[in-house]
């Protein structure tokens, strides 16, 4: 990186410090420091020292752990003489080393720091004499790049990638941790092994303490092969076919090889991606947990909903910006159909930004595969109700009629059904869906009511000194309206003819294009694999005429080298429907100068809209231009001017302040930074750790106060609507004031429910603000910068002296719950209660106790006795999630237990530390399922069919091998009857 400016030697420290958040190793600090003192030393003892000469040119040579890394990888600098960040440029000459021409170097040594993405930095201190001489840095690799350059090796062994149409990657990786330590570099390893493209490397989102699991597949022809590594074992567990096309033998061999919910997962998103499934479509499937009907009929319900009630914009005559969206949508849902995970995830209507509510309101006649759309209009305070579904039943005898399959028989016949939906989706969504009413004339109130409102309200003139409860899909409600019949737009539903070359190359230009204006404005070579470049982009998101765009990363990936796992490339969540846009950002070591530039992809022309101020294409947006509010407005109307000004400035500033992988990748999703998004972090931090998952245990979590933090609580905990694991029933501030923690809110309920007793625990989670000093800045956009650095600071465990008091977490009013209790939780209420209200009217029972009032309830039943629960409308769908890792929990917490917790800026633990990965004994390659040889023997008959044993989902396991345990009595009647997957709540 070409650097400039100046730093004191404390300062130069810090910074080196703070790379510690870059994927770079741990030891670049220490590093540092030590070079730092043994200079010191030095020159204490050496007054006399000779002087360089300016400019100087140093040879180097950066060895990789991996040593064909070297030709593929750039490796970038830092060069430091006299507590100074020195300017210089890099060139490669024949012998693959790097001549460093290093300016303003009038010192006695240089500090030279070399690092690059997956590896640990390398720090160097040349004495003057010694310039001349080649110098050498031997570059480790992470554990966790080892992990993933490992499988991925013995996958290309296996599978023999080069003689293959096409490779995909899944993995685990990512935000679970691998020795107290996310794990992206084991996807920096798959891509930068060269023979996995960048847009197949698929991340299924998982918490910080699920086990780290890994599966290559290679498509030739119709033939599927898969290899699959678990518990971040190098020895595979699987290895064969993993088509759809496999016999039920073959697929009893893949079930009881992967065991838990991702044997499901990597076989239903290799047989998508085999089928041809949109990229976007296998990204919304990863962050839900897999392919199946409820993601593919949620993705063709917004689909449809887009064709006929699209958003309505403004016309924005001779304007440079695109036009902004007067109407939004909301969404109603009935949490524990995935439909509801693609109504967020497409929309971009995540609960964070409250664009969700959703409880279990079946007994309003709702139900799970139902979504409600209010398309609202904020100036009119008026809107469209449109609930759609796609019926299952019908849909399904479609099928069978066109395929003559039974598509409920197992899980190959599934992955015929979801392969045939994928089909329909790509020629005529919309006609596997129903629209099942459509209103207009929706007012405040109703949508009030439907939605909720956390403060007073007002009422034709009318104030009224209370909120309202959001009530989500009531569907009695909504039909006693009678709101007259909503009006469907007329649209031209044709399709972009793009290829998937062409796509690629828009991100090609556009990394190409800005290169081109840095050298023009600056005067600066942007190298590949540069640590301190950025490329921020909706690619991945938005669509250019119906396609998406996922593979433009693969273009900015080819000229750029960065990748979303070294927080190099990176794609901000927005709705299908905005512009394609890009930003290119640098920041430097040794100041709080952010350049950006801004450019718009012109579909119609094939070129891009770039922005400017005052003539200028480059733009520092880093702390003194936030607090410039004639400037700031400038920006929004020349630069910046898509409405998404915010959403760009507040990613890259975060950025620019080193963001560890879990908290960036939750701003992403989030689609900005903001202060309010922070909580999550804690709170997730404080359930793991005082609540960790044992044996056939899930979370559930109810969410009351609604704002930005239910987006990382989502993200990181694994939990969503459409996993059956995440309720949203928006309260009115006055009622989420926490009587037990002195200015915090009660923010919600987390219900560790265990599936295999029915019973569970249930606290109330209070959250009480950090208090950060940001008197120093004058705007709001600057105040909420230092806020966002602050919390950035504290969750990483760096100092910062802004931070004058320390955020709270407590979790309390502990209850031991029975599935009654539980069921009215996930409804919300009674005629009198909320959830939170609800939970505190509880009695205070033990848990033996409760065991024991059930086991007699149950006596009663069997001798003939009624039991009328009060209660018939329970969510069919119960929530899991596998955090195959976490310890055990041995369930001796005492009722109304109070569990609070103070964060320190030295506590570093992060999400999920509280025990290492466990791994479970390594699986030779004897013993593990091979079926890689081609007996294709049929064994249909004289043999059961291959369906799935249980709808009931598989849970949370104590430690990587109880699971196992669990299911041994479950693959013992496999073996013998051929029952194919046993299914999770993920569906």
């Amino acid at each position: 990186m070409l650097v400039v400016g100046a730093v004191s030697a404390e300062d130069a420290v810090a910074i080196s410090d703070s790379q510690n958040s870059l994927p770079l190793g741990n030891d670049i600090s220490d590093a540092v420091a030590e070079a730092d003192d043994s200079s010191a030393l030095a020159d204490d003892s050496n007054g006399a020292s000779s002087k360089g000469t300016d400019p100087v040119s140093v040879n180097v040579k950066v060895n990789y752990e991996y040593a064909d890394d070297t030709g593929k990888l750039v490796p970038d600098f830092y060069v430091v003489s006299n507590d100074k960040y020195l300017n210089f440029t890099k060139k490669l000459d024949s012998n693959n080393n790097y001549i460093l021409n290093v300016e303003n170097f009038n010192g006695d040594k240089l500090n030279i720091t070399a690092m690059t993405a997956g590896y640990g930095s390398e720090v160097k201190v040349i004495n003057g004499a010694d310039l001349t001489k080649l110098i050498s840095f031997d570059l480790k690799a992470s554990e966790a790049y080892k992990l993933g350059r490992t499988v991925t090796e013995i996958a290309d062994s296996k599978l023999d990638f080069k003689n293959a149409d096409d490779v995909l990657a899944i993995t685990t990786a990512g935000l679970a941790k691998l020795n107290g330590v996310t794990s992206e570099d084991a996807m920096e390893a798959i891509v930068n092994y060269g023979k996995v493209s960048y847009s197949n490397v698929l991340m299924l989102r998982q918490s910080a303490v699920d086990p780290i699991d890994f599966a290559f597949i290679t498509k030739k022809g119709k033939e599927l092969k898969a290899i699959v590594f678990q518990n971040a074992s190098t020895k595979y567990s699987y290895l064969g076919t993993i088509s759809q096309d496999m016999t039920k033998s073959q697929w009893n061999k893949y079930y009881n090889a992967v065991l838990g919910e991702n044997a499901w997962a990597f076989a239903s998103l290799a047989n998508g991606w085999s089928a041809g499934v949109s990229r976007e479509i296998l990204q919304e499937a990863a962050f839900h947990g897999h392919i199946c009907e409820g993601t593919l009929g949620g993705y063709s319900i917004i689909q449809a909903l887009l064709k006929y009630y699209p958003p309505e914009q403004e016309t924005n005559p001779g304007g440079v910006g695109s036009p902004a969206d007067i109407t939004a949508f909301k969404v109603l849902g009935v949490p524990g159909g995935s439909d509801d995970d693609a109504a967020l995830f497409f929309l971009d209507d995540t609960i964070g930004k409250t664009g969700y509510v959703g409880m279990n309101t079946t007994y309003t006649g709702a139900t799970e595969n139902m979504l409600g759309f209010i398309k609202w209009n904020s100036k009119t305070k008026s809107g469209d109700l449109i609930i759609m579904s796609f019926n299952s039943t019908n849909v399904k005898k479609l099928f069978t009629k066109e395929t003559k399959i039974n598509p409920d028989a197992g899980s190959l016949e599934e992955l015929k059904y979801n392969s045939w939906w994928i089909n329909k989706i790509n020629t005529n969504p919309e006609k596997l869906v129903d629209f099942l009413y459509e209103f207009s004339g929706l007012n405040q109130e109703q949508y009030n009511y439907l939605m909720g409102t956390t403060d007073n309200v007002t009422y034709d003139g009318e104030p009224f000194d209370y909120g309202m409860d959001g009530h989500g899909l009531d569907l009695d409600y909504i039909l006693s309206l009678n709101l007259p019949s909503a009006k469907r737009a007329s649209t031209d539903n044709a399709q972009g003819k793009l290829t998937d070359a062409q796509i690629k190359q828009i991100g090609i230009d556009a990394a190409k294009k800005a290169k081109e204006i840095i050298k023009e404005e600056l005067g600066i070579d942007v190298d590949r694999d540069d640590v301190d470049f950025l490329a921020l982009t909706d690619a991945g998101y938005a669509f250019l005429n119906g396609q998406d765009t996922v593979i433009a990363r693969d273009g900015l990936y080819e000229e750029l080298g960065g990748t979303l796992f070294s927080q190099n490339v990176m794609s901000l969540h927005q709705a299908v429907w905005k512009p394609l846009w890009f930003a290119f950002a640098f920041r430097y070591p040794d100041s709080n100068a952010v350049n950006m530039l801004y450019l718009r992809y012109n579909p119609d022309t094939n070129d891009f809209f770039v922005g400017t101020l005052d003539g200028d294409k480059i733009v520092d947006i880093g702390f003194e231009t936030l607090n410039n509010s004639t400037k700031l407005r400038a920006i929004e109307k020349s630069f910046v001017p898509d409405g998404n000004w915010f959403n760009v400035q507040s990613i890259i500033n975060a950025w620019n302040e080193h963001p560890l992988y879990d908290q960036m990748s939750t701003f992403l999703y989030h689609a900005h930074v903001c202060p309010g998004v922070q909580p999550g972090f804690f709170i997730t931090d404080h359930i793991l750790n005082e609540y960790p998952l044992g044996e056939n245990e899930s979370y559930t979590y109810i969410a009351s106060s609604i704002y930005c933090k239910d987006d990382s609580l989502t993200y990181l905990l694994d939990l969503s609507p459409g996993l059956g694991s995440y309720y949203v029933q928006k309260l009115p501030s006055n009622e989420t004031v926490s009587e037990y923690v002195d200015g915090g809110t009660q923010e919600g309920i987390i219900v560790v429910w265990d599936d295999n007793l029915k019973v569970g625990r249930a606290s109330i989670v209070s959250f009480k603000w950090a208090t950060i000093d940001n008197s120093m800045y004058s705007t709001s956009e600057a105040k909420r910068a230092a806020q966002i650095k602050a919390y950035i600071d504290m969750y990483a465990g760096t100092e910062n002296p802004n931070i004058k008091a320390l955020p709270v977490v407590s979790t309390d009013c502990e209850k031991w719950i029975n599935e009654e209790q539980y069921n009215m939780l996930k409804q919300g209420s009674g005629d009198d209660y909320n959830a939170i209200t609800y939970l505190k009217s509880l009695d205070n029972v033990t848990k033996e106790d409760l065991l024991k009032s059930m086991e007699d309830t149950s006596k009663s039943n069997s001798n003939g006795k009624s039991n009328n629960n009060g209660n018939s409308n329970s969510n069919a769908n119960s929530n899991s999630n596998s955090n195959a890792n976490s310890n055990s929990n041995s369930n001796s917490n005492s009722n109304n237990q109070e569990t609070q917790t103070t964060y320190s800026p030295s506590y570093t633990s992060s999400v999920g530390t509280s025990g290492d990965v466990a791994t479970e004994s390594p699986v030779t390659d004897d013993a593990a399922q091979d079926d890689s040889s081609d007996n294709k023997k049929d064994d249909s008959k004289g043999s059961s069919k291959s369906y799935e044993v249980s709808k009931s989902p598989a849970t949370k396991s104590a430690d990587s091998n109880s699971l196992i345990y669990a299911l041994i009595g479950v693959v013992a009647i496999g073996a013998v009857l051929g029952f194919g997957y046993m299914r999770r709540g993920k569906k």
